[in-house]
């Protein structure tokens, strides 16, 4: 998967996600269609997709493992792959590349990478949507730019967001307005992530743009660089000083957190975020050859708490299985990791 792979700051950033939106000109958006126009647009987009490298795939043919692939690596919402319209997705032979088909916007192209790197996830996704404005004609105004059903990204079509871990910032107290203010000087803003059932994830936030007409393109990559240093500089600060402050607490909480995450047989989503952020809190602080876990691991077992379809799927939710099941998982890339050391 994606996720999997090296990435920079990866002991604050998860990943970075751009997607540009596009629609069809001629078209009503998704919203206002109906099935005949949906067929067509999807036809339409399906027949322009040809020539690079996409595989389509409906979403009302896809079976539960073909979900779940997709809803692991961040690509879907469920409930986009399990309405009843006429949705599709398009996925790149490059892993972290895809493109959703009739949900908010006719299309919207998704480019992920691991860790920060605004860069090279927005030559990939613009790679792909100059292509699609090559082959077929896209909904456009010379006084507006892009038109998408959602005004915020009438302009460019673009959003840049950034998953991070910032337990030290949510910890230190005024941290987080800082960080917000620093933000919103670029139109960006910061948002905890809200689990399925309405509660926080402790110390995950999105931090994404909101602002696209009157930017270009260029402008906004640059934004987001600068966004995304201010999170990591203070984030690492906060950490260091509450490691000082409070070392006891720091190193108690991550020796339990390891201990809990290593032999648990049962572990619900938010337990395992939570133990995974002290780990964050004190890796940096703690040197322990006994304690393998590099923050590529520590990344890739939040990746799997998080998205987890089995764990949101109607036929297996809140299940007793499911939180056995996580924790086996969990246990297995501790174990692997260790071996490896």
């Amino acid at each position: 998967m994606w996720y999997e792979k090296k990435g920079k700051d990866t002991d604050v950033v998860l990943s970075t996600k751009v997607t540009i939106m596009r629609n069809i000109k001629g078209f009503q958006f998704p919203a206002k269609m109906n099935d005949a126009d949906r067929e067509n647009a999807m036809g339409m987009m399906r027949q322009a997709a040809g020539n690079m490298g996409f595989n389509f795939i409906r979403c009302d043919e896809m079976d539960d493992n073909a979900k779940k692939d997709l809803y692991d690596q961040y690509y879907c919402k469920y409930a986009f792959l399990n309405d009843n319209k006429k949705t599709a997705f398009l996925l790149g032979q490059k892993e972290g590349l895809g493109v959703t088909l009739n949900d908010r916007e006719h299309m919207a192209i998704e480019s992920f990478v691991p860790g920060s790197d605004a860069v090279s996830a927005y030559k990939a996704a613009e790679e792909v949507a100059v292509n699609f404005e090559k082959n077929m004609e896209i909904a456009y105004s010379d006084k507006m730019g892009f038109l998408t059903s959602d005004i915020k990204y009438v302009g460019t079509g673009l959003q840049i967001s950034f998953l991070v871990a910032i337990p030290g910032i949510e910890k230190t107290a005024g941290a987080l307005m800082i960080l917000s203010k620093r933000a919103e000087k670029y139109d960006w803003v910061i948002s905890p992530i809200l689990q399925a059932d309405g509660n926080k994830e402790n110390g995950m936030f999105e931090i994404k743009s909101i602002a696209t007409l009157g930017v270009s393109e260029s402008e906004m990559v640059e934004r987001a660089l600068r966004v995304i240093a201010d999170v990591v500089k203070l984030e690492r600060s906060c950490r260091v000083n509450i490691s000082k402050k409070k070392s006891l607490i720091i190193e108690d909480q991550f020796y339990r957190s390891y201990a809990l995450l290593s032999y648990a047989r049962k572990i619900e989503a938010a337990e395992a975020i939570n133990f995974l952020n002290w780990i964050r809190l004190g890796r940096g602080q703690i040197k322990d050859d006994n304690v393998k876990l590099d923050w590529d691991k520590i990344n890739l077992l939040t990746h799997k708490v998080r998205r987890d379809y089995k764990s949101v799927d109607a036929k297996t939710k809140r299940t007793a299985a499911t939180a056995q099941d996580r924790a086996d998982e969990i246990r297995r890339i501790i174990e692997e990791d260790s071996e490896r050391g």
